[in-house]
């Protein structure tokens, strides 16, 4: 699974990366345009990215912009499903009410707080369908 993350502070993409890394591949971008570009690129090629973790508070671009325009990329590439759509989390430290039903209208799937938890985050792995829970 190739998994993006969209995160502009050095501490919390590492931190994230080496979190996920038992997931997938996971490629870091600093800001929404760059994010944006490697999400576009990576579909273009083929080998589309399919778990982004964005941050809503970044330069040249904020996460609300970022997920609109994935939408309408994807939208534009006849992608046009739920379940066939990136899987978006939300991952950061805003929490207001308008973020999180914004968030949510424009095809977020989840939210993920900081600061991180290896526990929280297995969770939502797990929620997400990322993670087999074995029965006995």
């Amino acid at each position: 699974m190739k998994i993006l993350i969209v995160e502009d502070n050095p501490v919390n993409y590492r931190m994230l990366q080496t979190l996920l890394s038992q997931y997938g591949e996971t490629e870091v971008a600093v800001n929404g345009r760059t994010g944006l570009a490697a999400f576009e690129r990576a579909h273009q090629k083929g080998d589309p990215i399919e778990l982004i973790f964005l941050d809503l508070v970044m330069p040249e671009m904020d996460g609300h912009e970022m997920l609109r325009l994935i939408r309408e990329f994807e939208q534009s590439k006849g992608v046009s499903r739920e379940e066939d759509q990136v899987k978006v989390v939300i991952s950061t430290n805003q929490e207001t009410t308008k973020d999180v039903i914004l968030s949510y209208e424009q095809g977020a799937h989840h939210y993920f707080l900081k600061p991180y938890s290896p526990a929280e985050l297995e969770d939502l792995m797990s929620l997400m369908g990322y993670i087999k829970t074995q029965t006995n």
